[in-house]
């Protein structure tokens, strides 16, 4: 057994492998360092400078909110009624949410409208600077929803809208 033994040590001898030396070209870890780096430069710059690239980029990356942003109540539909209007701020849009108050206390949302442009802005009414009013503004004796915004080049924007009987749903009458 000692002789089959020995033979095995000799054959794992003369099979054994010597370590080998990769050789890496002088200068190629620097070259390749400098195309990974202008590479991400390249990416980052166009992030930065197209919307639509920033924008999925910021997808991926941020969790979505609802965050209530301003309110605002009056008798938008002419009945006497009071009517609760919520501006609201979700990570890609701006919304308007009208409720209506139940017997029972509860609020019953009436309609929600996406707003044209994605970023909140404020405007002076009555002295004040606010980002959302209700006030009749074309002297019909029913208030309209006044509710500024910016868009994607951050120029402002009023945004009207007044309850239409006919299609019974809010209507941007100006922007």
């Amino acid at each position: 057994m000692s002789a089959v033994i020995a033979q095995k040590i000799e054959r794992q001898e003369t099979h054994s492998f010597s370590p080998v030396a990769i050789q890496i070209p002088q200068g190629f870890l620097f070259k390749a360092g400098r195309l990974v780096l202008s590479t991400a430069f390249v990416t980052m710059l166009v992030a930065a400078l197209h919307p639509e690239v920033r924008s999925q980029i910021r997808g991926a990356v941020l969790k979505d909110y609802r965050t209530i942003v301003s309110t605002a109540a009056g008798d938008l539909h002419g009945t006497g009624e009071a009517l609760k209007v919520v501006k609201v701020k979700t990570r890609d849009a701006l919304y308007l949410e009208v409720y209506a108050s139940e017997i029972d206390g509860t609020q019953k949302l009436l309609e929600k409208i996406e707003m044209p442009d994605s970023k909140d802005g404020f405007f002076s009414f009555n002295g004040q600077a606010t980002n959302l009013a209700v006030d009749d503004i074309d002297g019909d004796g029913r208030p309209e929803i006044l509710a500024p915004s910016f868009d994607q080049n951050l120029v402002g924007h009023l945004n009207v809208y007044r309850y239409d009987e006919s299609s019974q749903a809010f209507r941007r009458i100006l922007r």
